[in-house]
């Protein structure tokens, strides 16, 4: 019994020493072959072509489109008087311009020289004779003021030698010699002037075209009405009666009118002996005049030496005369002017045209509408008049000045580039309740605008730095040494990788322009590492590792450098990789293998 006890102590010994040996050797193979296997790294190579171009680095901000409105607009003041407002409502709509149709429509782009109002040629005519009618009651206005002017320089020029007649004896007697003659003489210019004025209100009233047609209806009543009464039957007495009196009725009124102007033609008739007998008189007193001054102009130089106050006030006097005939005279211009305008508003066909073109956002009137008050008949962005406002930080406005050309994508056209400049740049900033300080930039849009709406969303670029015609790869391809020195991985003639050394420049920092070592569509590498247990082909579809041979580059010809970039941030200028993928520093002696 204990031989067999202590055998089954030994068996059991052996068991757990060989259990223990086999957790050792389990440990010894995971330490020496497992575990460096689980954190071995593998590099892999992606393919990048060698392109040609241009590269850009900029600054990209974001706005809004917003439009600068002009406007066709109605200027005519047309004023009328008191006495010449009416009851009647005829008369009172023929006092204001209509619009009679309405050609353009909100939304339109409209072109210079496209018709937007047609006016009703009635209220066009209605309106001219007005403004006709207010500049000739202005010129009779005139003539009467400088008949008041005459008149009144004779009052004064008769108080001035009167004063002067008061210092001196003598001048007193020559004074009113001649005063009286000049009065005379001017008295009858005056007088001849009110005769022409009557002459010329007249013969408009004989040429009035209301007037005329007046006359000729009323003759043309009176006529028939004779011609009835002659054709009535005397023996029908009703009819005789009724019609004998409609005949009277339209004699009297023809025979009054006709009485009226003739009256005219008498009065200007009349005028016209007048202003030929003053015209005589007129002679005969010069004549006169000329003797007084040679007998009496001893007298008269020693009375004017004593008559310098008198002259004083004779002179204020004319000056305040001057001033109402200024004024009349100011008034007649307006008249004039203002007749002008309004031809030169309504024009030969009365239809009114854009000055300008851009985009219609408002019509205030209708058909049907009077032009009542003077304003804005419609609104329109001009082509021109679009502009973005943005907002630029402190660190980029230093980078922006006011003529700088910029590039404007808008969100509703992405494939098409718009040209802008700058317009403006302010030079407070607007963010002082803010730790981020920006100043508004204001950008024009150039070009057609045709396409763009008030509000439109644009992403504008302002370029700081560009190169033109070179060669560029993406920068994830450079490997840059401890040393300085740069280069890129490609295959040598047996298919394994090498570092080849080149020369960079311009970087935007997505590319690098190649200045030597490589030609237009080589091939790069750009090496990325990855560990195990990673996806590989997750790696590739990262954004370190696009595998479409065109990771980082841009087309030909294309500018390329914003992307991937905030707006408002600038690209960097330069990119280093660090180390190669093996951790250590690359050498470019010759070939080399990861």
């Amino acid at each position: 019994m204990k031989h067999k006890h202590r055998n089954k102590k030994v068996v059991v010994k052996l068991v757990l020493a060989g259990t223990a040996f086999l957790a050792l050797a389990a440990v010894c193979v995971y330490t020496v072959f497992i575990r460096p296997n689980l954190t071995a790294e593998t590099v892999i190579y992606m393919e990048s072509q060698v392109q040609s171009g241009s590269l850009v680095q900029g600054i990209i901000e974001s706005g809004s489109i917003t439009l600068q409105e002009s406007y066709i607009r109605y200027d005519l003041d047309i004023n009328y008087s008191e006495d010449e407002e009416e009851d009647d409502e005829e008369e009172e709509a023929s006092r204001y311009l209509q619009i009679e149709e309405v050609y353009a429509v909100q939304g339109q782009r409209m072109q210079e020289g496209d018709p937007l109002f047609k006016l009703s040629q009635d209220s066009i005519a209605a309106v001219r004779r007005k403004l006709q009618k207010a500049k000739s009651e202005a010129q009779l206005d005139l003539a009467d003021a400088r008949s008041e002017y005459s008149s009144q320089a004779r009052s004064a020029k008769s108080t001035y030698s009167t004063s002067k007649a008061e210092a001196d004896t003598a001048s007193r007697t020559y004074e009113t010699s001649v005063n009286r003659l000049q009065q005379e003489i001017e008295l009858l210019y005056g007088d001849i002037q009110v005769l022409e004025a009557e002459i010329n209100d007249y013969n408009e009233k004989l040429t009035d075209e209301d007037t005329l047609e007046e006359y000729s209806d009323l003759k043309y009543a009176y006529e028939k009405a004779e011609k009835k009464l002659e054709e009535t039957d005397a023996s029908s007495v009703a009819a005789y009666t009724a019609n004998y009196s409609s005949f009277q009725s339209a004699k009297t009124a023809f025979e009054a009118l006709d009485d009226t102007l003739q009256g005219y033609r008498d009065s200007i008739e009349e005028n016209q002996e007048q202003i030929l007998e003053k015209l005589e008189q007129i002679n005969t007193s010069q004549s006169s005049l000329a003797q007084e001054e040679m007998t009496a102009q001893q007298t008269y130089d020693s009375a004017v030496l004593g008559g310098n106050l008198a002259g004083d006030i004779y002179g204020y006097t004319l000056d305040s005369l001057q001033d109402t005939v200024d004024e009349v005279q100011a008034a007649v211009d307006e008249a004039g002017e203002l007749l002008e305008e309004f031809e030169a508003f309504v024009g030969d066909d009365g239809i009114l045209y854009a000055d300008g073109t851009g985009l219609v956002t408002d019509i205030a009137y209708e058909a049907g509408d009077k032009l009542m008050n003077t304003g804005v008949m419609l609104s329109y962005a001009a082509r021109d008049a679009y502009t973005i406002t943005i907002d630029v930080s402190e660190e980029d406005i230093s980078y922006i000045k006011v003529g700088d050309t910029v590039d404007i994508i808008c969100n509703a056209y992405p494939d098409e580039t718009y040209e802008g400049t700058v317009a403006a740049v302010t030079t407070s900033a607007d963010s002082g309740y803010s730790s981020t300080v920006n100043y508004p930039v204001t950008i024009q849009v150039e070009g057609d605008t045709g396409k763009l709406y008030g509000g439109m969303t644009a992403d504008i670029t302002f370029v700081t730095d560009s190169v033109e015609d070179v060669l560029y790869i993406s920068a994830k391809a450079v490997v840059t040494a401890e040393d300085g020195s740069t280069g890129v991985y490609v295959k040598n003639s047996e298919g394994e990788m090498e570092l080849k050394p080149v020369e960079t420049g311009f970087s935007n920092g997505s590319e690098v322009e190649i200045t030597s070592g490589l030609s237009e569509g080589d091939t790069v590498y750009i090496a990325s590492t990855v560990s195990a247990g990673q996806n590989e082909e997750s790696l590739k579809q990262s954004g370190s590792g696009r595998t479409d041979g065109n990771a980082g580059s841009v087309p030909e010809g294309e500018e390329s450098g914003l992307q991937g970039f905030p707006a408002g941030m600038e690209a960097p200028g330069s990119n280093s990789l660090g180390n190669s993928p093996q951790g250590g520093a690359p050498d470019f002696s010759g070939p080399g293998m990861p």
